[in-house]
This record gives structure tokens, sequence and C-alpha cells, in this order.
């Protein structure tokens, strides 16, 4: 069977499952925006692996900031292939046509859950979305809530196939003692690692921080990751007059290992934001395996598999600056406390990021399809 895996970008925390889908089956990787960031904002992107059959569709014909040209590459590709099974993770409308005219299997790996109609563009397309749902073949869904919301698009839970993203655990990598090379030694450290685009909720998080920082004078904030949102952050320490916060720009390999390993307490506070949201945030697993408490809001996908409220950490409502303030200062006033919490991150991590059985589900979906 040729199966032809659409994607958006080769990213290590895919290099396992996609190096086992290769070594089992005839696969051709095809890859729409390899070599570009989301949101404008740089990221760090894995080696294609040069035993793998893979192409990167990319043309000048663009459109504001989309490569019209990537779809009309795509649509050739797919058409013209002769492959069996398209997997999708991304152009799902235009890979759905292009099998009904190839008369290919189809099957939809997911990790969306949340279908605000924002505009009637938006209203259309997730309907057209949730019809294409209903007509794949199979669903492999990446995550709890994920699954729930295919199931109330009416999909057959027979189709739908499930498991819990994972990731790279980059507690294994060496690393340095950012607490020393920062000069924070004595200081309770608040993290924050990703993009720094509005939909992210750092400015929520830096309202909350600021209230913390009245009540404690050994806390500090460190954020790691660039993007255009930033300058309207910092207007807001400027206006709070929040004092101990770090803007240390983007952070890759033993670097970022070295900052979770540093971190008292790591926080995603994701908004709803237009249609944006955080699908998953594999930043939740990458911390957890250092042992660490997380906290995250419920625009987190990540948050209702491996956020146990009170055991490992603390799901706050999104925008709701007072629930992450009380979150954080719960797992601060008690030491034990953070380090039993801490310690349920690393056994929730190692039950739940388990790519065997997250590879085992995809396989499944294949094989049932």
């Amino acid at each position: 069977m040729r199966i032809a895996l659409v994607h958006p970008a080769h990213m290590d925390y895919r290099q396992e499952i996609f190096d086992k889908l290769d070594d089992r089956y005839d696969v051709t990787f095809i890859f729409t925006k390899h070599g570009r960031g989301q949101d404008n904002v740089k990221e760090k992107q894995a080696s294609i692996p040069l035993k793998w059959k893979s192409k990167i569709l990319r043309t000048r014909l663009t459109f504001g900031n989309r490569d019209i040209g990537m779809y009309l590459l795509l649509m050739k590709e797919l058409l013209f292939g002769k492959y069996d099974l398209i997997l999708t993770s991304t152009s799902w409308h235009v890979c759905w046509l292009m099998s009904k005219l190839c008369r290919n299997k189809f099957i939809l790996i997911t990790e969306f859950w949340y279908w605000k109609n924002t505009s009637f563009t938006r209203k259309v397309l997730n309907e057209f979305t949730k019809y294409i749902a209903r007509s794949s073949d199979s669903i492999f869904a990446m995550g709890t809530k994920t699954y729930q919301s295919y199931l109330e698009f009416g999909v057959s839970e027979d189709k739908i196939f499930a498991h819990t993203q994972c990731s790279v655990d980059y507690s294994k990598q060496t690393s340095f003692d950012a607490r020393k090379k920062l000069g924070l030694e004595d200081k309770k450290i608040i993290l924050y690692l990703g993009r720094i685009v509005q939909s992210k909720g750092l400015d929520y998080l830096i309202k909350a921080f600021s209230q913390l920082e009245s009540n404690y004078d050994n806390i500090f904030l460190i954020v790691i990751g660039e993007g255009p949102h930033r300058n309207e952050c910092e207007k807001v320490i400027d206006q709070l007059k929040v004092k101990n916060v770090m803007f240390l720009g983007s952070s890759y390999g033993n670097e970022k290992a070295s900052y979770y390993k540093a971190c008292d307490i790591f926080v995603l506070p994701s908004i709803f934001y237009n249609y944006s949201y955080e699908p998953w945030g594999l930043v939740i697993n990458e911390a957890m395996a250092f042992g660490k408490p997380v906290i995250a809001t419920n625009a987190v996908g990540a948050s209702e598999d491996l956020i146990q409220n009170g055991h490992n950490g603390y799901v706050a409502q999104e925008k709701n600056i007072m629930e992450l303030y009380e979150a954080m200062k719960k797992i601060l006033s008690d030491s034990e406390v953070l380090k039993l919490m801490g310690e349920n991150s690393r056994i929730i991590f190692e039950e739940k990021n388990d790519y065997e059985k997250m590879f085992k589900a995809l396989e499944n979906a294949i094989n049932n399809s």
C-alpha cells in the first residue's frame, strides 16, 4: 500500500513516529510548510532523513502570507502520485477532494478541537471539516479533547483512534547550570517557553506574576521565545512595574533543556483568540519530563490528558489572571507540595508519553480504513 503523508514540516517530536511509519509502510512524506515557521515566527525544524521518500512543496506564488502555488503542487502530487491512501494533518480540504477524485482511502490526523465560528468563511470551513470527518475512512485523534469533538461531529466511535501527543524527552540531554549562569541560584523560577504571539497569553501570565511579585521577593519569570507580541508584553511589564522578568530569546537543544531543569514551575497561559488556541501544547510534555509542576489553561489541549488539578499542577480558565496567580501561589507556598507535584508530573509523563502506543493507535487507524 502506497501512502502519501501530508504534514506541515518535520519536527524532532515526530521523528520516532514517522520512522516507524517509514519502516512499516511505503510512505512518501509531503511537507507543505517546511522551512517556514508558524505566524511568521522562526522555529527549529528537524532535518528530513535521507532514507525517507520526501517532497517539500514550496513556490513563490503567494497571496498575503499564503503560498497559493503550494496548493497547486499538492493537488498535482496527489492526483498523479498513484497513492492508495492519503494520510494528512494539514490542508485536509484539498487532500480530501483529491482522495475522492482518485478514489483513495483518506485518514485525517488531527489535534484540533475548538470550532468557534468567527466569520462566515470560518463557519463554512468548519462545516466542511465536519463533513470531511464523517466521510473519512478513519480519524487519528491526538488527545481526549480532539476525540470528544469528533464524536460531537457525528463520527462513528469505531472510526476514531486516539492517543495523547508525545514529545522528545529532553531531560536525557546534557545541560548547564542555568541558575548559576543567570545569577538566580536563590530564586523561585517561573518559566514560559514558546512563541510570543497573542494566542499564547503571555501578557496574562505577566499580569498574574505581577500580583505574585507583591507576595514574594525571591521569584523570577523567565521568558524563552520570540514573536510579534513581545512589544505588547513589555508594555504590560512597564505599566505594572514588574521587576523580575527576563526575556532570553529563542532556545533549542541543551540550552532549552537547561532552562526546563532550572525552573520550579512551568506555565502555558494560552487563550482563545479568534479561532487560534493551543491544540495540544508539547511544552507541557517537555516540562513534565523534567519533573516540574505545570500550569495551563482550558485553551490548552494537553491540559485534559496530562494535568490533574492539585496532583501535578493546575488548569486555570483562559484569560483568568486570578486563577493563574492562585495556582502559582499554591505551588510556591509549600516546598513539599512543589516537590511532590514535580514527581507526579514525571510519573504521568512516563505513562502517557509512549511513542509505541501512539504508533499502535495510528497503525490501527490505517489498518481499519
